[in-house]
Order: C-alpha cells, then sequence, then structure tokens
C-alpha cells in the first residue's frame, strides 16, 4: 500500500530468480542510501513474501521514514499501481524490470550477463538497461553454476549504478 499525503516512492526490485541474476543486496544497499541522500527520494524494497527476510539485511539500519520493506505487502494488483506511481524503477532482470518497462515507467535493469540482453531486456520507451559484455556472456547459465564469480552482475559498482540512475532521472526531467 502506497502511503497517503507523500510522493510515491522508487521501486527497488533486488531479487530474481537465480542467483545469477541478482546484484549484489550490499550494492542494492549502497545505492538506496545515494538515492535518499542525494535526491531525497522515499524507497520500497519489493519483492515476495519469501524475499522479506532477504529484504530486511537491506533496509536494515536505514531511515524507515525514508525506506521500507515492502516484500509480501502488497497483492499484485497493489504491485501495479505501485509501479504505475513510481517515478522510477531499479530491478534486475525481473518480472518487475518486465512489468515496469511495459507499463512506460522510469526502469533502470541492472541485466545479468547469463542471457542475450537484445532478447530478454525489459522493453520499453523509458528502459535504460545495464549489463556487462564479458567473454563469457551470454553463457545460458542459471542457478548456482556461475564458473567467472557473477563477474557480470558483481562489477557493476553502485556508483557507477547511480550516475546511470542520474542519467533516467534527467531524462525524466527534461522530457516532462
Amino acid at each position: 500500500m502506497l502511503m497517503q499525503g507523500r510522493e510515491p516512492p522508487v521501486l527497488i526490485s533486488p531479487f530474481a530468480n537465480e542467483r545469477v541474476r541478482q546484484w549484489p543486496w550490499q550494492h542494492y544497499r549502497k545505492l538506496i542510501e545515494m538515492i535518499v541522500r542525494e535526491h531525497g527520494h522515499s524507497v520500497a524494497v519489493v519483492g515476495t513474501r519469501a524475499q522479506r527476510a532477504a529484504a530486511n539485511a537491506i533496509v536494515r539500519d536505514l531511515s524507515s521514514e525514508m525506506v521500507s520493506n515492502a516484500c509480501g505487502m502488497w497483492s499484485w494488483a497493489e504491485l501495479v499501481a505501485a509501479v504505475d506511481a513510481a517515478p522510477y524503477v531499479v530491478a534486475n532482470n525481473s518480472g518487475v524490470a518486465h512489468l515496469a518497462g511495459g507499463r512506460g515507467r522510469w526502469t533502470l535493469c541492472i541485466f545479468a550477463a547469463s542471457h542475450a540482453y537484445s532478447e530478454w531486456m525489459p522493453r520499453g520507451p523509458r528502459v535504460v538497461t545495464l549489463t556487462k559484455a564479458l567473454a563469457c556472456s551470454p553463457c545460458s547459465v542459471g542457478g548456482e553454476r556461475c564458473y567467472n564469480g557473477v563477474a557480470c552482475m558483481i562489477d557493476f559498482e553502485p556508483a557507477e549504478v547511480f550516475w546511470c540512475f542520474n542519467y533516467a532521472r534527467n531524462a525524466a526531467a527534461a522530457l516532462g
């Protein structure tokens, strides 16, 4: 549920159905800190009820006034409404990224090189997709089997992703 009387939060969806498609939670935490500190946006971390405990590690010790763990708290209809209201959505290559992109929301997708991004990236006029072109990509490896230490995800530094967030934010402001 969205908080009444407040600007809708930036949505952060840090989970995917495979470990190789997840940016490290510590990086998400740093990104959230930058978004709140530099722009004053509130942030809601979204996911399933089963992901709630993992999301607690991300939001722990962050301002409860600005950052919330919404994992498992919203129905699908409420998640769609939150996506529609969100100024920006940041996600791994997961269902939330595809939902946001397809609904025309400003979406920053941190895309694992395990899949060909040109085939599997979220689509939409306001989607920015980050991916690493590594010698091992696309590997089509899933689950826990990456032999390269998931470099395609770990190598994205929070400051680099924040720069891309700012790019999308500036584009949104310029385009209205």
